[in-house]
């Protein structure tokens, strides 16, 4: 195996500088902007809209509302069976939201809902100290939906909702002692089923977000034109592979096994950092096809759409032979070449977004989605 990553590796080395040479052969800069019409960039934002958008969170809704009850079946009647279904909704809500979370615009930047769903990164460790002093000091006022909604988002979200069920002590879950922690997950999953459910109606309504970047007008603050609105769906993969390589992958995995720090991927404790990531890729995957961005490039530049079609099949392969968990994989040398080359390849669909994508398509890269992480 690990010749085989090796090798792939080398080759993925060799496609990016093949594209890069291809892409820029004649002359230096980005590349010249193709001529898409107007109708043409926003039937693509529709497409990205009805195939990918609603769909997503009309799943994360639906996953949250299960856990919801899972919670609550665990709660009123604990037991072993009873926090497997809880542990297996968890597993089911975690993905539908790594399939969705790279959508950084709209609904979900307001009222802090992207940090009260996931706060991540944690590089100073608040979210755990103040879970452990909710579950230590038994606070009340963190077991009703409405009052944890009002409380610091890094004790409502799915990181807190992970340690419940998977850190210190969970396994008290299962039996009568568990009674404040269970209540404590209930109201996270309650806030969380409340909080998907807004993004599902703010994304289904007509007249609101959807219609906004569909028909851009000039007197919107947000976006006045069909570059506004398709800037912030190939700000999509952009900063969704930014994130995926400088937040989810680099820190934890460190310039050697030696200086790893699997304790720093996302969803650890429950040992879901892989199935994540799998999301992470498949949520893209879809975006891109469901969107039919590649029909926006000129003829010149349509190889772009194989090329970045080749690297979500290295990525696929490459995630399907990794095993969890991944702190095993990034601490020992034999086994986090599988890693390094998932690291190559989120670098290469970045780029190929960021540098050829955006300004064919007459876009800039748009500011770091990191600044200020």
């Amino acid at each position: 195996m690990i010749a085989s990553f090796s090798r792939r590796a080398l080759v993925g080395l060799a496609l990016i500088l093949a594209g890069a040479t291809a892409s820029h052969g004649q002359e230096d800069g980005p590349p010249a902007p193709g001529r898409a019409t107007e109708a043409e960039k926003l039937a693509v934002v529709a497409n990205a809209i009805d195939g990918f958008i609603r769909p997503g969170y009309a799943q994360f809704h639906d996953h949250a509302a299960a856990a919801a009850s899972a919670m609550d079946s665990l709660c009123s009647d604990p037991g072993n069976t009873a926090l497997q279904d809880a542990h297996d909704r968890f597993v089911d809500l975690a993905k539908s939201w790594s399939r969705i979370e790279f959508v950084r615009f709209g609904p979900v930047m307001e009222d802090n809902r992207l940090e009260k769903i996931l706060f991540f990164p944690d590089r100073r460790g608040i979210a755990l100290r103040q879970i452990q002093g909710i579950l230590g000091g038994e606070d009340e006022t963190a077991t009703t939906q409405a009052r944890l909604a009002d409380k610091s988002v890094a004790v409502q979200g799915l990181g807190a909702l992970e340690f419940v069920l998977h850190g210190t002590d969970a396994e008290t879950l299962a039996t009568d002692r568990g009674g404040f922690r269970c209540t404590y997950g209930l109201a996270i999953a309650r806030n969380l089923a409340s909080i998907a459910g807004e993004l599902d109606a703010a994304w289904t309504e007509e007249s609101g977000i959807a219609a906004r970047l569909t028909a851009p007008d000039p007197a919107d603050p947000a976006w006045r034109s069909a570059e506004d609105s398709l800037q912030e769906i190939v700000g999509i993969f952009i900063h969704g592979f930014e994130a995926i390589r400088d937040l989810r992958l680099r820190p934890a995995m460190g310039e050697s096994a030696e200086a790893a720090k699997p304790n720093l991927f996302l969803f650890r404790r429950s040992e879901l950092a892989l199935a994540s990531l799998r999301a992470n890729f498949a949520g893209m995957k879809e975006l891109f096809a469901a969107s039919k961005l590649a029909g926006l490039l000129p003829a010149p530049q349509a190889y772009l759409a194989d090329s970045i079609l080749f690297e979500f099949a290295n990525a696929d392969r490459t995630l399907s032979e990794l095993a969890p968990p991944l702190a095993d994989v990034a601490s020992e040398p034999d086994k986090r070449q599988g890693l390094t080359y998932l690291l190559i390849v989120t670098d290469s669909l970045q780029s190929q977004f960021a540098e050829q994508v955006s300004p064919i398509l007459g876009l800039s890269a748009g500011f770091s989605a990191l600044d200020g992480d």
